[in-house]
């Protein structure tokens, strides 16, 4: 999977290469991934503008256990809630 880093120059980009494995080894149904295919890493936050991950959590999501996972998604509303509260200021 590649990302795009936004710096905080608009007209730069820089892409970043991480392998995501396609499935938990062992898992009978895996959770599925927050990914909305927005994929674009904000460098101020260091979060993805599409599901609202860190580039370890993207990185980990197939090796976590589903509890991990869950915690994840869990945190990923307030994030995102967190964000939309910053950008209105």
């Amino acid at each position: 999977m590649c990302i795009v880093m936004q710096p905080a120059a608009p007209y730069m980009v820089k892409l970043l290469c991480v392998p995501v494995p396609l499935s938990s080894p062992g898992a009978s149904q895996p959770m599925q991934t927050p990914c909305v295919h927005v994929c674009a890493i904000d460098e101020r936050t260091g979060l993805c503008a599409g599901c609202a991950r860190t580039l370890d959590e993207i990185a980990r999501w197939a090796q976590m256990t589903d509890e991990e996972r869950r915690r994840t998604v869990l945190a990923l509303s307030n994030r995102q809630r967190g964000a939309v509260r910053a950008a209105g200021r």
